[in-house]
């Protein structure tokens, strides 16, 4: 028998046991009212006016679907700092499976060495203790010394960079060298570095890196250096991540990740004044955008979710073979899509009987499915 997928939209919670006729569209029947299931009114109640923050940009985005919850001038270019590092880590890993892989530090060393962890011109070090000077310390010398190994050279580097950019749509990025020191036409976008973290984010690896508060760098033939990152998520036991930034120009800059409540956020603030401020701008945007999620049961078992046309009888009821709670965002809708036979059925099921699924999604993010059975729809109770 051939089946009808059937797409709609869900307002408000079900109410456990009601007949819920289905929001959906149906060729050749009409469109029928239905039992709504999350609510965009009490979503948008439950919200609280968005924190004022001092940085002359930033944004706030859902690190599972990418949606931006707040932003202030969000697509103004500013110097990224060594926030910059977050692109010449994600190549690197892209480059190396094998982090213990050693390379070679190059005679350019030697004028990187204001933040740096010591590195001299044909020393030898692994990919992933450079990883880990570059992402902890923001070491340059450990960044020029993988950007050479990756491009031949830092300008071979950096081309690959900005091609990378381009391949990610961070349209407001240009990149002048791989370490983020001030230069003309080195520029970046609250935007950007939002989409580039969450995208590298989705690299174990790279968490592994950002998440890391002091760890201790060693290469042969007996250098050990201490290295403690500056970025004060990591002091909280929700936050995870991910760098930090400050020049003369760019004034302090933060891409920070963290899981303060529901879901995991990314927050990006530019031009902070202090690193303090940065710390407080941060916690109020991560605290007010987990307030905007909850979790919600989307269906119960036995819920009546829509109804089927039976060939010369009453329709039959849709129900819920098992119930379904996720975490949503209070004002966003749950999208449903129905896979059914066509109507009307031929034949009356029992109760019980399967019919096939439901799929919910909100904001872009699988929800669940769900299967769907036969069940008899109570008689409606006479008017007094």
């Amino acid at each position: 028998m051939a089946r009808l997928t059937i797409v709609g939209v869900c307002l408000l919670p079900l109410a456990v046991g009601a007949v819920g006729a289905a929001l959906a569209t149906r060729a050749p029947s009409p469109a029928r009212a239905g039992t709504p299931s999350i609510s965009a009114a009490e979503g948008a109640k439950a919200a609280r006016a968005a924190p004022g923050v001092r940085a002359r940009s930033g944004i706030l985005m859902d690190r599972r679907t990418g949606r931006v919850l707040w932003s202030k001038s969000a697509d103004l270019r500013l110097a990224p700092a060594s926030c910059t590092k977050i692109m010449t880590a994600l190549l690197v890993l892209e480059r190396y499976r094998d982090l213990d892989r050693m390379v070679r530090a190059p005679a350019v060393v030697t004028a990187h060495q204001k933040v740096a962890i010591g590195l001299r011109p044909g020393d030898r070090i692994s990919v992933r203790q450079a990883l880990r000077a570059v992402m902890i310390k923001s070491a340059n010398d450990a960044c020029v010394t993988l950007a050479t190994a990756v491009g031949g050279s830092e300008t071979g580097f950096v081309k690959l960079m900005n091609r990378r950019a381009a391949q990610l749509r961070l349209t407001r990025t240009h990149f002048v060298n791989s370490r983020g020191t001030d230069m003309p036409g080195h520029y970046s976008s609250a935007r950007d570095l939002a989409r580039l973290g969450r995208y590298a984010m989705r690299d174990a690896r790279f968490r592994d890196l950002v998440g890391t508060k002091t760890r201790v760098i060693t290469w042969p033939p007996s250098h050990a250096v201490r290295v403690t990152s500056h970025n004060r998520l990591l002091d909280r036991p929700w936050g995870d991540g991910i760098k930090t930034g400050s020049t003369r120009q760019s004034l302090r800059v933060l891409v920070g990740s963290g899981k303060p409540g529901l879901v995991p956020l990314i927050v990006v603030t530019m031009r902070e004044p202090t690193r303090d401020q940065e710390e407080r701008d941060a916690i109020e945007l991560f605290t007010w955008g987990s307030a905007l999620y909850e979790r919600r049961q989307i269906v119960a078992a036995g819920d009546v979710v829509t109804e089927l046309a039976v060939d010369g009888e009453s329709p039959v009821g849709v129900a819920a073979a098992a119930g379904l709670t996720s975490v949503v965002r209070k004002a966003a809708t749950v999208d449903l899509v129905f896979d059914l036979p066509p109507e009307p059925l031929a034949l009356r099921p029992a109760d019980g009987d399967p019919l096939g699924t439901v799929t919910y999604r909100s904001d872009g993010l699988l929800l669940g499915r769900v299967h769907l059975v036969a069940t008899t729809i109570p008689a409606a109770s006479p008017s007094p």
